[in-house]
Order: structure tokens, then C-alpha cells, then sequence
């Protein structure tokens, strides 16, 4: 009676938990070839490795079961040492596994590299990404308009979204589309992606990069290609909230008003300390002049035109400060220190 008791507990707390799992699997519902392929081969590993777990298990259950203290029928065998059958097993099947793992791994990081063009009958769409504190600034150079926390695309087209960072590194990822890739200060990484159809999906910066991290959140648009067409003339012509009235409607994107673009990276309390615990007028007004953090996404907004060049001169602020001259003597320094470092031990 007792053992039923626990079963029947134990069954009702895994379907409680259970109950949690009805939501969108996002990583397992996948809407583009790139996302898909990366579902079947995580699906395919954990297939693999299942193969070991579940009769692993059972025979700990079945032995459990078999050698218990009332069963005065099992084999005993207190001699016993050493069996070639279950070393090929235990041995050989993890092997075989592994291997088979790696193969997949090696085959799945070439197949689904994100620079990787994809194949299309259609020209890929360029979309500039842009990781801002705290929010995701999206230009498109061909079509010369800039959205913040908006990303639209037409459905079957490639997209090629070139990402970097004006501040932290960050991380830029639609799960249902394609994994997520590194955005850095100073560099440029690439991500290859493609909608299978028309939707609507969630992005999000899946990499902790400080206080305003959890707003950093944007909505993907997969949409037909006539309304995509309707969308960028919409927004050229100032008018982009006919197609978003939730949206904000500017004019140019240039060096200004992005730089208006950052929040700030602390608290109001921490700001409201550091005025009360100010030793100089300077300190003070430093400190007046900050802005807290947002605690909610900034909204999204449409630019009927961007200032050119505007992505590229983001990585070069960071690549002028590294070959400035204080750094490169600074880096001749290091060199020689371990240059000579190197001569002492010889």
C-alpha cells in the first residue's frame, strides 16, 4: 500500500511539472531551413544518446528488482569477475555513439555555419544590425531606412543580417529562424537566415550584458514581399505608422540622434547616490547627466532615412581606438616585455 502511495505521488508531481512544458517549444518549432536543421540535429543527438540512457534505467530497475532481499531464487555469484560480452557493451555502443556524435557535430557546424549563404532562387536581403544600450537598431543600406527593435523581411528571401556591438558584446538570436550569433564592439559577425513563411517571431539579446539587458527585446516580421515593398515606401514617406500605429516615426537616422539612442547603465537609485555622494560640483553634474536604465523596451521606431555609412563608422570607432598610438605602444610594450621575459628563462 505504501509503495502504491509513492507511486501514485511521484506520478502526480512529474504531470505537475509536466503541466509546465504546454508552451511554445521555440528551439523544436522551427520556421526557417537553418533553425530546422539545427532542431533535427539536436534531436537527432539526444535520439542517439537515449540509446544508452533508457536501457541503462531499465537494468537499473530490473536489477533493483531481480537481486532484491526477497527473492531467494537469484543467481549468486561471489567469484564472479569479469565478462567479454559486457565489456564489448558497455564499452563499444558509447563508442560507436560518440563517434557517430561527432561526425554530425563536425558535419552540422559546416552545413549551418551562419556565414554560410544560403541557396535561393532570390537575391538576399542586407539588414545591418546594431547591438545599442539597450536596444537592437536595425539599418538597411539598400533601402536607406533604419527601424529600432523592429526587423521586417519578405517570406522565402534570404536575409543577411551583418552584426556588430556599440557597447558590450551581446548576442543576437531569433530561436524559431536561426541560432544566435556574437555582436562585438570593433567587429562584424554575419548570420545567413530565411523564413519558410509568414509570421511574426520573437528576438532577444540571449547574452547577460548589464542592467538593461532583459529589455532587449524586438519583434522579426516574415511578410509577403508586396507587403514588405508597401512597408519600406510606407516609412520612406514618413508614414510608417500606417502599417505600425504602434510605432514612432523619425526623420534621419544620423550620428545624432544615434548617439541619442543609449540608455543609460545605471539605476535611478544608483544615479540618485552618486548626486548625494558627489565631492565636487563636476562629480555632480556628471552624475546629473546620466540616464537610469529602461525598465520597459524602448519603442519602436522607424527612420525615413539613414545617414551613410552609419554601420561602418560604429566598427571603426572601436578599430581608430585600438590602432591609436597610446595602444600601439602600449602593444610594442607588451611585445618587448615578453621578448625579454623570454631571453631571461633562455
Amino acid at each position: 500500500m505504501r509503495q502504491t502511495i509513492l507511486a501514485v505521488l511521484s506520478l502526480s508531481t512529474l504531470a505537475a511539472l509536466l503541466t509546465g512544458c504546454g508552451g511554445d517549444l521555440v528551439l523544436l518549432n522551427s520556421k526557417g531551413p537553418v533553425a530546422e536543421g539545427q532542431s533535427n540535429l539536436m534531436m537527432t543527438a539526444i535520439y542517439l544518446m537515449l540509446l544508452v540512457v533508457i536501457p541503462s534505467a531499465l537494468m537499473a530497475l530490473w536489477f533493483g528488482w531481480k537481486y532484491r532481499a526477497s527473492n531467494k531464487d537469484a543467481d549468486y555469484k561471489p567469484t564472479w569477475a569479469h565478462s567479454t560480452t559486457i565489456e564489448i557493451v558497455v564499452w563499444g555502443i558509447p563508442v560507436i555513439i560518440i563517434g557517430i556524435l561527432a561526425w554530425l557535430t563536425w558535419w552540422g557546424s559546416h552545413k549551418y555555419d551562419p556565414y554560410r549563404p544560403l541557396e535561393s532562387d532570390k537575391a538576399p536581403l542586407t539588414v545591418q544590425v546594431i547591438a545599442e544600450q539597450f536596444k537592437w537598431i536595425f539599418i538597411y543600406p539598400e533601402q536607406e531606412i533604419a527601424t529600432v527593435n523592429e526587423v521586417r523581411f519578405p517570406e522565402k528571401t534570404p536575409v543577411n543580417f551583418k552584426i556588430t556591438s556599440n557597447f558590450t558584446m551581446n548576442s543576437f538570436f531569433i530561436p524559431k529562424l536561426a541560432g544566435q550569433v556574437y555582436a562585438m564592439a570593433g567587429m562584424q559577425t554575419q548570420l545567413h537566415m530565411l523564413s519558410n513563411e509568414e509570421g511574426v517571431y520573437r528576438g532577444f539579446s540571449s547574452n547577460y550584458s548589464g542592467y538593461g539587458f532583459s529589455q532587449m527585446h524586438f519583434l522579426a516580421h516574415a511578410v509577403s514581399e508586396a507587403n514588405f515593398a508597401e512597408w519600406v515606401s510606407a516609412v520612406k514617406a514618413g508614414n510608417g505608422t500606417s502599417v505600425n500605429p504602434e510605432a514612432i516615426q523619425k526623420g534621419t537616422l544620423d550620428k545624432v540622434e544615434f548617439a541619442s539612442l543609449r540608455d543609460g547603465g545605471r539605476s535611478k537609485h544608483q544615479i540618485e547616490a552618486m548626486i548625494a555622494n558627489a565631492t565636487t560640483p563636476e562629480e555632480k553634474a556628471k552624475a546629473e547627466a546620466m540616464k537610469p536604465y529602461p525598465t520597459k523596451p524602448h519603442p519602436v521606431t522607424y527612420y525615413s532615412s539613414v545617414e551613410p555609412k552609419l554601420f561602418e563608422s560604429v566598427i571603426n570607432k572601436y578599430m581608430s581606438n585600438f590602432n591609436n598610438a597610446d595602444t600601439k605602444a602600449a602593444v610594442a610594450q607588451a611585445h618587448a616585455d615578453h621578448a625579454n621575459a623570454a631571453s631571461v628563462e633562455e
